[in-house]
């Protein structure tokens, strides 16, 4: 059996085991706090503040890869993948993210068995699709308001910085966007949930993170933006005051990739 556990802040190894996690075997079989969500091989817990040394909840995700969810030990497992693409984003793509305390993966003989990470939480932080449905239910009654169009430029410009870096999330989802106002008219956009992309060198593989990044969003900004809107982030995305023939090419095949996926409701 092979296990691998990565402490990246040493200085909450205290905490850590007065909540009993003192190896890795107590990462997986935690039962702290509450279950946020639970899929075929993924479960994510929140942990509540334990006291000052610890103001803020940490998120504890695992993956079980068990039956008919194997996985060859060859393989690297998405925790650590999504270790790796947090100090990325933070270190080369200049974007805001949870910090990472712990991960690791166990395995068994052939077979990669579990994996975890432990990331602190983000005070104060909302999923962009919960923010823009409680700010906007309806999209075509918002207007120009400010907070609004601040959010659709700095989304776009967050993966713009993302893509000129060479950093393709992959699963760029609405939920997987923070808002954190922290009382300021201009909140902060975190980016989580980055167990899939990291960076592409090679063109074709680029273009592929490129189209599934711009996809994952168009699904929502489909129901939750205008037509102006998305044509407006487009322009900011892609730095241009007008959209060229080749910017519609991708447009187009975004259209088809959400056109073979989804049902939208008529505008």
């Amino acid at each position: 059996m092979g296990i691998k556990l990565t402490i990246v802040e040493p200085q909450f190894v205290p905490v850590l085991e007065s909540l009993g996690l003192r190896c890795y075997a107590d990462y997986i079989s935690c039962r702290l706090g509450e279950m946020l969500a639970r899929s075929g091989t993924t479960e994510t817990l929140r942990i509540p503040a334990c006291g000052p040394a610890c103001p803020d909840a940490l998120y504890l995700k695992r993956y079980r890869y068990a039956g008919a969810q194997w996985r060859h030990g060859f393989r690297r497992d998405k925790a650590s993948i999504e270790a790796r693409n947090y100090r990325i984003l933070r270190e080369e793509c200049t974007v805001c993210v949870p910090d990472v305390i712990a991960y690791g993966s166990r395995r068994r003989g052939w077979r990669l068995s579990d994996a975890f990470i432990l990331a602190r939480g983000i005070p104060g932080a909302v999923p962009l699709d919960e923010f823009v449905a409680a700010q906007w239910p309806d999209p075509r009654a918002a207007g120009d308001d400010e907070l609004r169009q601040y959010l659709l430029s700095e989304t776009a410009c967050l993966v713009a910085q993302m893509h000129a870096a060479g950093f393709y999330h992959v699963d760029l989802q609405w939920r997987n966007l923070l808002v954190v106002e922290g009382g300021s008219a201009q909140p902060r956009i975190c980016v989580i949930d980055s167990s899939r992309g990291g960076l592409r060198a090679c063109r074709v593989y680029a273009a592929h993170g490129q189209l599934r990044d711009l996809s994952s969003l168009a699904k929502q900004a489909m129901i939750s933006m205008t037509a102006r809107e998305r044509t407006r982030w487009l322009r900011c995305y892609f730095g241009v005051a007008r959209l060229t023939r080749e910017h519609h090419a991708i447009v187009w095949t975004i259209l088809r990739d959400r056109g073979a996926k989804d049902t939208y409701p008529t505008a």
